[in-house]
C-alpha cells in the first residue's frame, strides 16, 4: 500500500476533535468536546452570575475582552447556543434594554451541569497543582482524568481561534 493512500484514514471536522473512537472517562467528556472559545463563555457567564451582574451577549462579550482583542455578535451566539445544545447554558427571557429595542438580548444563565463541569475541571486543576487545602465546589473529591482520557493534551496556538 502506497504511504499517501489516504483511504480508511478518519478525517476530522475540526483539528481539536477527538477520533470517533476516543473514548474518555465519564466526566472528562464534556469539557474536551468544547472549543477553547466555548470554555472561555462558560468561565465568563460563571463570573458574571457569582458578581451579580447580568448575562446577556454584550456584557458577557466585555467580560471575554480580556482575553479576545474583539468577540462578535457572529462569533458569540453560535457559541452560546452550541451551550445551550449541550445542557450547559440555559437561556432566558428577553430584554429591549440592553441591545436596543431592534434587536432584544436574550439573558443566559449556567445550569447545574455547566456550574458541575466548571466545578469539576477546577479540582482537576488543583489536584494537578498539587493544591493542599483548597475546597472546591463543597469539597468533592477531584477526579483523575486529563484532558485526552488520561493522557497529556497537545495544545498549541489553536486553542485561541476556536
Amino acid at each position: 500500500m502506497p504511504d499517501d493512500e489516504t483511504r480508511g484514514l478518519e478525517i476530522l471536522a475540526r483539528a481539536d476533535a477527538s477520533p470517533a473512537n476516543h473514548r474518555p472517562r465519564d466526566g472528562c467528556r464534556a469539557w474536551i468536546e468544547l472549543t477553547g472559545f466555548q470554555r472561555d463563555c462558560l468561565e465568563a457567564l460563571a463570573r458574571r452570575e457569582r458578581d451579580g451582574r447580568p448575562c446577556y451577549p454584550s456584557g458577557i462579550a466585555w467580560t471575554l475582552v480580556r482575553r479576545y482583542p474583539r468577540v462578535s455578535r457572529a462569533r458569540l451566539e453560535p457559541a452560546l447556543r452550541a451551550l445551550c445544545r449541550r445542557g450547559l447554558v440555559a437561556a432566558g427571557e428577553e430584554s429591549p434594554e440592553y441591545d436596543g429595542p431592534d434587536r432584544p438580548a436574550t439573558a443566559y444563565r449556567l445550569t447545574g451541569a455547566g456550574n458541575a463541569l466548571l466545578i469539576q475541571r477546577a479540582e482537576r486543576l488543583a489536584a494537578l497543582c498539587e493544591l493542599r487545602g483548597v475546597v472546591v465546589g463543597g469539597g468533592a473529591k477531584p477526579t483523575d482524568c486529563g484532558d485526552a482520557g488520561g493522557e497529556p493534551a497537545a495544545r498549541g496556538a489553536d486553542d485561541r481561534t476556536d
